[in-house]
């Protein structure tokens, strides 16, 4: 994991919407090896400390145009055949400025095809539920990572990032019919 956050970290050096890596080195301490990164300070934490501090709902413009900026971040990913796979609030940190940058690359993998990688790790909590409905070995595809931007989109709209938000919630969110259409069409059906 370590490789990977410092390998994306030069990958997105210049993203503006990426946390930057300043430096990756190993440390000998105590007879044992640590591995260090030197990452830019988020001033008010991860999505979901923030969401859970604050208890606002964002408006949707600012919802709108931040989870655009984390979307370029995954469109540079997915051009390159790179699947995030770990687009939870824990893994989205809030700048200065109430601006969101996307981080942790630890399980992010590149794919060989557009069939997607077979799941081995990932976070229950942001996964597709269809995901896991009988498949032997399940492909995490790029309409999965889409999936979680959906999700934080939703948890943005709702001020709550504790718990996904089911497709049949989203007539609920207290936004144009327009966004609830976009949240559905992520978080929707996998097909």
């Amino acid at each position: 994991g370590w490789v990977r956050e410092a390998y994306f970290g030069q990958l997105l050096n210049d993203d503006p919407r990426a946390i930057r890596v300043y430096d990756a080195f190993p440390v000998l301490r105590d007879g044992r090896l640590l591995y260090c990164l030197v990452m830019e300070y988020a001033r008010h934490g991860d999505l979901s400390d923030y969401l859970a501090r604050t208890g606002k709902q964002w408006n949707e413009r600012t919802a709108r145009r931040e989870i655009a900026g984390i979307l370029q971040v995954l469109g540079k990913l997915h051009r390159g055949q790179t699947l995030h796979r770990d687009l939870t609030p824990m893994n989205v940190f809030v700048c200065d400025g109430g601006r969101l940058k996307l981080g942790d690359f630890g399980i992010a993998r590149q794919q060989g095809d557009k069939r997607g990688i077979t799941t081995r790790t990932l976070n229950r909590l942001m996964a597709p539920s269809d995901l896991f409905a009988g498949a032997a070995a399940p492909k995490w595809q790029a309409r999965d990572d889409v999936y979680q931007v959906g999700q934080l989109l939703a948890m943005l709209i709702k001020g709550n990032a504790t718990a996904r938000i089911p497709a049949a919630s989203v007539r609920k969110l207290p936004c144009s019919d327009h966004l609830k259409e976009i949240i559905y069409r992520c978080i929707g059906e996998r097909r």
